[in-house]
């Protein structure tokens, strides 16, 4: 063998297949395939559930908002509360969250929603909070798994106008 020869060895070489086990072409796709589902559909699972969960408490705390504002300037108190139904409505609804499950509650100020409600007040001066709760469900999840009230409050607190003419 003298030094010549050897680019012809090499190319002879480099053009014959080795004497190996089958490639492993497409395995990689595969594994990818495998991945995607076990990562991107989870995933996507909650974060659809998480959104759900935020667009839910967004509404209902611009309900409540809604609702106190619409209170607070209504001529009566029959008036403002049927305007505060419609405004909570309308505020869930933007968000796309079901409006069955709506309840509004009026308890006095820094009490929790759970306290006992009140009768609101719309004389000059009179404070207090506004519960509005809602009702959603998770996507996929039925309610046996997750119970039969998943709910979100938003509160707000109505400080009725001192200037207010008593009506």
């Amino acid at each position: 063998m003298n030094g010549r020869d050897w680019p012809s060895r090499v190319r002879r070489l480099l053009a014959r297949p080795p004497d190996r086990a089958p490639s492993d072409d497409g395995r990689a796709l595969i594994e990818v395939v495998v991945l995607a589902v076990l990562l991107l559909i989870p995933t996507v699972y909650l974060l659809s559930a998480f959104l759900r969960v935020q667009s839910a408490t967004f509404a209902v705390a611009q309900a409540a908002r809604d609702a106190g504002r619409l209170l607070d300037n209504a001529p009566t108190l029959a008036a403002g509360l049927e305007q505060a139904e419609l405004a909570a409505a309308v505020a869930l609804d933007d968000q796309n969250v079901p409006t069955d499950g709506l309840s509004i509650a009026f308890v006095a100020a820094g009490a929790g929603c759970d306290a006992a409600p009140i009768t609101p007040s719309l004389a000059p001066g009179a404070i207090f909070d506004i519960c509005v709760s809602s009702v959603i469900t998770l996507p996929g999840v039925p309610s046996v798994v997750t119970g039969p009230r998943n709910t979100v409050t938003g509160v707000f607190t109505l400080h009725v106008g001192e200037f207010r003419e008593a009506r």
